[in-house]
């Protein structure tokens, strides 16, 4: 497949297909003036990603109505602050 048609399946920027290109972990095969991205290699690449530590220890996504429960705490806290709050926080040095 086509670069483009590569990003897209891989979800991944051109610039970073380059670079994995570039360090050997992604094959292409020339064809005139086509650069050609072997699917195989693709589908390898996205096994080997799977594979490593940072995939499995990735954290789950939450749900939306969690995240807004974050935000309207905060805000709520926030909001409740006074002058006070802020007396104890140094604006200048002392000589």
């Amino acid at each position: 497949m086509r670069i483009p048609d590569a990003c897209r399946f891989t979800g991944i920027s051109r610039s970073s297909l380059y670079l994995l290109i570039a360090r050997g972990e992604v094959e292409i095969v020339k064809m005139g003036a086509a650069t050609l991205v072997l699917t195989e290699s693709l589908r390898d690449l996205i096994e080997r990603q799977r594979g490593t530590s940072t995939s499995r220890t990735a954290a789950p996504i939450r749900c939306r109505s969690d995240q807004d429960e974050v935000r309207k705490s905060d805000r709520q806290s926030r909001s409740r602050r006074t002058a006070n709050d802020f007396a104890s926080i140094p604006l200048f040095e002392r000589d």
